[in-house]
Formats: C-alpha cells, structure tokens, sequence
C-alpha cells in the first residue's frame, strides 16, 4: 500500500538532492506524535499507557507510568536519538499495532472495526508519507525503515519519484514503484523484474514526452537522436539503447531462452539507478524543447 503513495507537493517541488540523512528532524518527530493521537483515538493501538512504555524502553528507561499521555510522549520522542526514534517506528508497527473493535450493546458483541493487518497498512502508509514530507533518505516499507541501495542510487531513486508524480506519469510510476519493490525485498528480491520494470517506466515516460516517437523506448530514443540543436546525441542515444538491449536480452529479464547474462545485485542496482537517471533526463530534455510563451 504505502509503495504507491503520490508524494506530496512539498516532496515534488524540492530539489532531489537534498535529502536528511542519519538524523530525524523535530519536525518529523511532531509529526509522528499526531500520528499517535490519531491512533489512540481509533484505538488501533491499546492507549497511551502502551505507546509511553514502548517510548521508555526504546529510550532504556526504567518504566514508570505514574504519568502517561500525549505530553509525556512527545517529551520522550524528543528526547531519543534519531535511530531510536526510527526504532520505534518499527515497533510501532510489529508490536504496538492491534486490531480495533467496539462492543455493540444492542447486540450484546464485539464488532471488528480493522483487523491488524488493515492497521499495519494504514501505519505504513501514514508513516511513508510523513517520510516524504520530511524529505527522509529512508522509507517505511515492509515494516522497516530502510534505505536499500547504495546512497547515490536512493538519491537517483528520490529525483526520479519527484518527477514521476506529475500525474501524466501514472503508468510509469507504477512500474517504477514495482521496480524499487523487487529490488528492496530482502527476503526475495527479484533482480530480474527490476531491471524489467526499470526500463519499462523509462519506455512510459519517453512514450509520454515523445508521443509520436513509436510504441518502444527504442523507436522513441531513435526518433530524437541527432546532431542537431534539440536533439539527442547519439552517444547518449547509446545509453538508452544498451539498457534497453540488456532488459530484452538479460537471462529471465524479457524473454526467454536469451544469453545476455545472469542479472546480479549488482547489474540489478545498477539497472534501477540509471533507469531513475534516464527518467530524470527525459523529463528535463522534454522541458527544454518547450517553446518560450510570447508575452
């Protein structure tokens, strides 16, 4: 759920580059204590008392809730070093997350409001969010807070999600989205399918910018290479043309039975990050062909 999460226009309209590393701002910490009023509130997790808890001992506190509530918490998240803060993100997912239910008194039963799965979605989502507001490096995904990759492929990876939330972009974005999905799954990542659908958001962004360049990314980039003023020079052409060969001749990436070579980690990082770079390019060279509007 929170993989397809739109960045939000704070996100979009900021520079790619300028990501908070190794630290977690005030401001994001404000931001998860209305997080946890919000949960309290729909009881998806038990209450203050379990939320101040969790804090104290994250933080190596002895326990001590002769006083609880949202004051208390935010006294304690600002407290926290910025990797416990992250800490308790996690926790706050795999542990203090419950399933809601209120007690029908005309029926004289429990009624399921949300399960946990449907609480752990919605925390997920809602802490993702918070992180692309903060213009983070890490992510929220899979229960974790993680920054897959090396930094200058997230980097890479951040610029292409800021100009793949114009919504003439939907199709590519959800490729990429699928792409940066298989690639950080730890438990089974699918290098193959990233470097499929890596190429594929590349091939959906140019068949947007370029609409009467041809159905492939091939045709595309073809039908804008040359040597003239507002076209593409054939060296660069190249680059496109040589991950675009390997997504269709890679071994298990388009098709079968090719020898184009296994997908590593590896090609497979490499893939994502010049993918991300590509977009990042085409939307830019796109831009500069635009004609000034007279005045």
């Amino acid at each position: 759920m929170a993989d397809e999460i739109v960045p939000p226009f704070s996100a979009r309209n900021r520079g790619a580059y300028a990501q908070i590393d190794n630290d977690c701002p005030d401001t994001t910490r404000t931001g998860l204590l209305h997080l946890l009023y919000r949960l309290v509130e729909m009881k998806y997790v038990e209450g203050w008392q379990a939320v101040v808890g969790e804090l104290q001992r994250i933080a190596r506190l002895s326990p001590d809730l002769s006083e609880y509530g949202p004051v208390t918490a935010g006294e304690l998240l600002s407290n926290l070093t910025w990797d416990k803060v992250f800490n308790f993100c996690e926790r706050l997912y795999n542990h203090l997350a419950q399933e809601a239910s209120h007690y029908d008194s005309y029926a004289e039963q429990h009624v399921l409001d949300a399960p946990r799965s449907m609480v752990q979605e919605y925390i997920a989502a809602e802490l993702q969010y918070l992180f692309l507001e903060e213009h983070l490096v890490f992510e929220f995904s899979s229960g974790l807070v993680q920054r897959r990759g090396r930094r200058h492929t997230a980097n890479q990876v951040a610029g292409a999600d800021l100009v793949l939330g114009d919504p003439r972009f939907s199709s590519a974005r959800t490729h990429f989205n699928k792409a940066r999905k298989y690639f950080r799954n730890a438990a089974q990542p699918d290098y193959e399918n990233v470097v499929k659908e890596a190429v594929c958001a590349v091939e959906a962004v140019a068949r947007v910018l370029f609409p009467d360049g041809g159905s492939t990314l091939g045709k595309v980039v073809k039908s804008i290479t040359g040597s003239k003023s507002g076209q593409l020079p054939e060296p660069i052409a190249n680059t496109f043309q040589g991950l675009y060969g390997f997504s269709s001749g890679g071994e298990g990436v388009r098709h079968g039975g090719t020898t184009g070579g296994p997908v590593t980690k590896e090609l497979a990082e490499y893939a994502l990050g010049v993918a991300a770079s590509q977009t990042i390019f085409l939307v830019d060279f796109a831009k500069s062909l635009e004609e000034e509007i007279p005045f």
